[in-house]
């Protein structure tokens, strides 16, 4: 089972946020989400949701936000499933009414995430209540997803017992990476962002090719028609102003 623990903040929320969206603790932000506001500016849209609430009478209490986290055992669950399984804990003990980032921290022997969520609900403005009976329902509902999710956690051995031939070959591949010097195998999401990058990459340096050709193409027209106009016959002297002769003026003598 998840250890939880919630303690509200009273002073600011940006230095919480900064500190649980850590780069090196969450595997350079591969391990950040969030529910109804961006993680770069969530203390922001926290700000103006409590705003509304204040205006709407709502606003009770000197709660800015709450700092929840869920703590795993180590070996219990891995840093993807940890994180799936706090969004889906988070969705359901806020029932999408309250803005919230969450992180999961890979940087100590245990996995946990941290959850920070607006005081206010974005929804109806009303303030969220943390007291023994509130920390008490939501310890049953990580208690329910752990027990649903963390299979490894009831039974270590017999888990490991069962899937004795995957855990064989993972360690002969472990061995033969550290043999090539490999000693940090990086996350299928970071793999998969950066095929993303390359693919953007990859569809930027074609947009520029695009762009040369085009130029190149406007460059060819305008010297096919000044080399036509180069080559074009002369005007016709019929055309030309006639050429008067000089009159010859004799004065008398």
């Amino acid at each position: 089972m998840a250890y939880l623990k919630i303690f509200p903040i009273k002073v600011t929320d940006k230095k919480a946020l900064d500190y649980i969206t850590n780069p090196d603790k969450t595997d350079e932000k591969l391990l950040v989400s969030s529910f109804g506001c961006s993680p770069e500016t969530a203390d922001l849209e926290f700000s103006m949701t409590r705003e509304m609430a204040k205006k709407n009478g709502m606003d009770k209490g000197d709660n800015l936000a709450f700092h929840l986290i869920q703590s795993f055992k180590p070996g219990e669950v891995d840093a993807e499933n940890a994180h799936r399984l706090g969004q889906q804990f988070a969705d359901e003990v806020l029932k999408g009414k309250y803005e919230y980032v969450i992180s999961t921290h890979v940087d100590k022997n245990h996995i946990h995430n941290h959850i920070i969520f607006n005081a206010a609900s974005f929804v109806d403005h009303h303030k969220y209540v943390s007291n023994k009976r509130s920390y008490h329902k939501i310890c049953r509902i990580s208690n329910r997803i752990c027990q649903e999710n963390c299979k490894s956690a009831k039974n270590p051995k017999a888990y490991r017992t069962k899937h004795q031939a995957e855990y064989q070959l993972h360690d002969s591949l472990k061995k033969e990476l550290q043999d090539l010097g490999v000693t940090k195998i990086p996350s299928s999401n970071k793999i998969q962002k950066q095929i993303e990058n390359l693919e953007s990459e990859q569809a930027a340096t074609l947009r520029e090719k695009q762009e040369l050709q085009k130029k190149q193409n406007t460059l060819d027209i305008i010297q096919q028609n000044f080399t036509a106009l180069l080559n074009a016959p002369e005007i016709s002297s019929d055309l030309l102003p006639t050429k008067r002769e000089p009159v010859s003026v004799t004065r008398d003598k």
